[in-house]
């Protein structure tokens, strides 16, 4: 199965391996809170559909083998806590609407191939502490507005193209590594 049926299919329902995995609510629905495909080796793109799982916390599709965009309707799922997309082959932009998830604590989208410049939508992000964009091929200045990110405490961007200068917000950072 590609990871775009997989997507479709796992609104309701996640079978992986001879188990399963949900959480019923009061309201008699199935809603799936946590996706963790990790190191599977799993191919094809990310699916738009991805987006209807309103309740997802925890996306993890860490170390597969990816490919494709990322879907802009990720920044639909308002509950994400968790979006861990690091060590795929994922290309193009990052969609502006990532920047719009308010409960956002950790954002790992490392060592694909994405490029393009931040978008200046990630100065929303105001509870994000990690923020991994390292060994992509970003490019552009990184927008002043993120450093003004309140909980910011790691921010890898080494192995860009990134350009110009580091803005002088970044001297008052105090717990930035």
């Amino acid at each position: 199965m590609f990871l775009s049926e997989a997507i479709g299919y796992a609104e309701t329902h996640v079978h992986l391996a001879g188990q399963e995995f949900y959480e019923t609510l009061i309201d008699g629905y199935l809603h799936v809170q946590e996706l963790q495909l990790m190191n599977l080796s799993l191919s094809g793109n990310l699916a738009p559909e991805i987006g209807s799982l309103a309740y997802m916390e925890r996306l993890n599709f860490m170390w597969n083998k990816i490919t494709g965009s990322i879907p802009k309707e990720i920044g639909n799922i308002k509950s994400l806590v968790l979006l861990l997309l690091n060590g795929n082959l994922l290309t193009g932009s990052l969609p502006d609407e990532l920047g719009f998830l308010p409960n956002l604590d950790r954002i790992q989208i490392d060592q694909n191939h994405i490029s393009g410049p931040l978008p200046t939508s990630f100065a929303n992000l105001n509870k994000t502490k990690h923020f991994h964009m390292n060994n992509n091929s970003i490019s552009r200045q990184i927008p002043p507005e993120l450093w003004r990110l309140p909980k910011l405490a790691h921010f890898p961007l080494d192995n860009n193209n990134l350009s110009r200068y580091l803005p002088p917000e970044l001297s008052k950072l105090p717990t930035i590594t």
